[in-house]
């Protein structure tokens, strides 16, 4: 607060300012200037009708709560600082881009007076730049969570009923087919990529026989391999998006089995390369994360449909399950923490419906019918 005198035309004014913040919330700032008051007097009635207004002002924005963009910051301050954060560290990157590059309609609205039209809003602004259904899925949530965060920390009070919880995303469109390769389509990969000395070869053939991610086969170290009693011993990936190397995505180890084929793999790798500590050759693409793209290119020159890396994952499993080894095993060996995730795999791979027709009994034998054949030949014989 302050009251100065200036000169103004060779006449002596009086201003006033007056700047107030919230105690309960230092964001809340209201501020006025008033000038050309004629006498002191008149600036100081001018300031206490000034204190009172902006008081009430502040009072109002407090009864309002927070902006959206206050809950933002603090929540992303609170992650940040958080050591028992559940999340990983890339899934609070992926739900912090989402709230600063969707949700700044909202920014300057109270949270409270968010509704489920502003939702709305939002995910029809996506909906129209084409975003699929399951980015708009993993926006409502990351707003969602902003809430639920807000309110723990009391921030929000009174509320009763998050506006997430009112609007419901479009129906899901027919599914589509996953992207998969047959056994047939998997050796053609891999003979091409042979044949044509692919740099790629040797990852695309470890993946298939391994099952391993991406970043799993990255990451692997000539240390993590027992060829003597034939297993893989994982437990970390190497992350693209932040040049590390952590645990893996499951965050625990597992064994897995080295065959025949992956033996005699790895014995010519370590022939070519025997200083490397790693595995499998570096591709700057691959340190890069754009393994995918490497893949779906060759795909397409030797006139194979066009997969992602991950399918080579898919493909692993799935040939597993369609020979016989069980759901628990391929679970395991995959890295996979509820069969909830192999759902999608035995559907691939047909495994429960295999054999369910069996019992089906409507066609005639060959016996049927030449008993049919002897019948009309004696009954012919009869009426002659």
């Amino acid at each position: 607060m302050a009251i100065s005198e200036y000169s103004e035309n060779n006449e002596q004014l009086w201003s006033v300012y007056v700047n107030m913040r919230s105690k309960l919330n230092p964001k809340i700032r209201v501020q006025k200037r008033i000038k050309g008051l004629k006498t002191k007097s008149a600036a100081l009635h001018e300031e206490k009708k000034t204190l009172r207004l902006l008081t009430e002002e502040i009072s109002k924005q407090e009864q309002r709560g927070h902006t959206w963009l206050d809950l933002v910051d603090a929540w992303e301050l609170s992650e940040r600082k958080n050591p028992d954060r559940t999340t990983s560290e890339t899934t609070f990157i992926d739900n912090l881009s989402l709230l600063r590059r969707w949700t700044q309609y909202l920014y300057p609205m109270h949270a409270l007076e968010i509704g489920r039209a502003e939702i709305k809003h939002i995910l029809r602004e996506a909906e129209a730049q084409g975003k699929s259904r399951s980015f708009q899925v993993n926006l409502k949530a990351a707003i969602n969570g902003v809430y639920k965060w807000a309110i723990d920390e009391g921030l929000l009070k009174g509320i009763t009923k998050l506006p997430t919880e009112e609007v419901q995303l479009q129906k899901r469109n027919e599914e589509k087919l996953p992207e998969i390769l047959t056994l047939e389509e998997v050796r053609k990969l891999i003979s091409e990529a042979r044949l044509h000395r692919h740099p790629w070869y040797s990852v695309w053939a470890t993946a298939l026989l391994t099952g391993m991610r991406s970043g799993e086969l990255h990451a692997l170290l000539w240390t993590d391999v027992d060829l003597e009693n034939g297993r893989i011993f994982l437990s970390k990936s190497y992350n693209p998006r932040f040049k590390i190397v952590k645990s893996t995505k499951a965050k625990y180890w597992r064994n897995i089995p080295i065959s025949k084929e992956l033996k005699g793999l790895f014995l010519s790798l370590k022939a070519e390369a025997p200083e490397r500590l790693h595995v499998l050759p570096r591709f700057w693409q691959w340190d890069r994360g754009e393994q995918a793209s490497i893949l779906r290119t060759f795909c397409k020159e030797i006139s194979l449909k066009s997969v992602k890396f991950h399918t080579l994952r898919a493909c692993f499993a799935t040939q597993l399950l369609s020979s016989g080894v069980s759901t628990v095993t391929v679970q395991k060996i995959c890295g996979w923490k509820d069969l909830k995730t192999m759902e999608r795999y035995v559907r691939l791979a047909g495994v429960d419906e295999r054999g369910a027709t069996e019992s089906l009994r409507f066609m005639p034998t060959d016996a049927d019918v030449m008993a049919q054949v002897v019948n009309f030949c004696d009954f012919k014989a009869e009426n002659r």
